[in-house]
């Protein structure tokens, strides 16, 4: 056990006191304090907050040496110290335990043993037992009064614990497999003796990641970047060599960003040099045909191929009961049906939403699926392909009949993973 940081309250007391950045070379952690606060009611509990979550499930049971109580509380609890009408020199005295606080994989639970006096000597003890849902390692430990400051004096000892003997710093890591994820990486390993975390390392980017069991998760990279990753173990008399370099990923993200957009007046709104650094595009389309009839379709076309090279199956419905359902070749896609025309009300806009995938793939044909709707009671699902396997550079939206209406507006989106 090594003390790693002792915090001693001064004049005019604190409201709390916060262990920050602790180090994850630990297999556990313990707390030795020796404190008093200023309120006026020794029923109450002093706080813990771990990583600045107060939120948990805690059981404890306290005592006055003669009869003994228990209650539940979802306050995450650090003990019971001495009222304020304690003499000023008598302090509460507790142990707090918090097993497994590097681990990434398991929930973190944590003990409190206290004992308090007040100034009829009468004796209290707390056994508090607290479970904190979250399976992220433990960076920072903060201790309050309740109801008031701690008082002057008042003094907290940080201690790291490995459960292992421990004469030299561990053996160097074999390196696994690093897989893609959402902006980030998982990356296996073979741990060794020893070792109580293992710090993975980016390349680029040196950005880190660290677990005490396999595989390690390194988050914050940048989609479409290739990375590689090393290892090291580490404990508390230091860190190993780097391993070997793992294999090349390339993170994806689910995000999706603004490519641009359009607010048309004719008939067909076109998106021209879409740029091909995305994965998926996405339309979204609020809109509204100057013709007399209400069952106003949208058309997707691509590269400005108005030809019989689309494909598509739709369903449209009143809001009640299917209307119909239909499917076969057409010179235009229907991606998005159902836009009302005017004669219903000037506000009454259709809105739709497109997804068009794999667009840049040039070993695919593009697909795509569309959903739309409007307030007059009816609404359309549809999917089709393009018959062609050419990257997506451009897209047009037309409306079937009429023209789009003033205030139909369209926006373009890239998703990149």
């Amino acid at each position: 056990m090594k003390a790693l940081q002792t915090i001693t309250v001064g004049t005019g007391g604190a409201a709390s006191i916060t262990f920050s950045n602790i180090p994850q070379t630990y297999t556990d952690l313990k707390i030795v304090y020796s404190t008093r606060d200023s309120r006026s009611n020794d029923t109450d509990s002093m706080g813990v907050s771990l990583n600045g979550v107060t939120a948990g499930t805690v059981r404890a049971v306290r005592g006055n040496g003669s009869t003994a109580s228990s209650y539940t509380t979802t306050t995450l609890v650090a003990g019971r110290s001495t009222a304020a009408t304690a003499a000023a020199n008598v302090f509460g005295n507790a142990e707090m335990y918090i097993p497994n606080y590097a681990n990434n994989v398991l929930s973190k639970s944590f003990t409190v043993d206290m004992v308090t006096e007040n100034n009829t000597s009468v004796g209290f003890a707390d056994a508090v037992a607290n479970y904190f849902s979250s399976t992220s390692p433990i960076t920072s430990v903060s201790i309050f009064g309740d109801n008031g400051n701690l008082v002057e004096y008042s003094t907290f000892t940080l201690y790291g614990i490995f459960n292992q003997d421990v004469s030299a710093v561990p053996a160097t890591p074999t390196i696994g497999t690093a897989t893609a994820g959402n902006e980030s990486a998982s990356i296996t390993f073979t741990g060794v003796s020893g070792a109580a975390s293992y710090t993975m390392t980016s390349s680029p980017g040196s950005i880190t990641g660290t677990g005490s069991t396999s595989p390690v998760t390194v988050s914050g990279l940048t989609a479409g970047t290739a990375y590689t990753f090393t290892c090291k173990s580490n404990n508390p008399l230091g860190s190993s060599a780097t391993s070997s370099a793992s294999n090349s990923v390339t993170p994806y993200s689910l995000a999706y960003e603004f490519i641009g957009a359009a607010s048309p007046t004719g008939t067909t709104v076109s998106f021209t040099s879409i740029p091909q650094t995305y994965k998926h595009l996405r339309l979204h389309i609020v809109g509204r045909s100057t013709y007399t009839a209400y069952d106003q379709q949208g058309y997707v076309t691509f590269n400005s191929d108005t030809g019989s090279n689309y494909r598509k199956r739709y369903t449209l419905s009143n809001g009640s009961t299917p209307l119909y359902a239909s499917s076969g070749a057409a010179a235009y896609s229907w991606a998005l049906p159902d836009f009302p025309g005017s004669y219903i009300d000037s506000n009454n806009f259709g809105s739709g939403v497109c997804e068009i995938f794999d667009y840049s793939d040039t070993n695919k044909i593009t697909t795509l699926s569309g959903f739309g709707g409007y307030s007059y009671g009816g609404y359309g699902q549809a999917t089709g392909y393009w018959n062609n396997t050419a990257a997506v550079t451009r897209i047009d939206i037309q409306i079937a009949n009429g023209n789009w209406a003033s205030g139909s507006h369209f926006a373009l989106y890239g998703i990149k993973g």
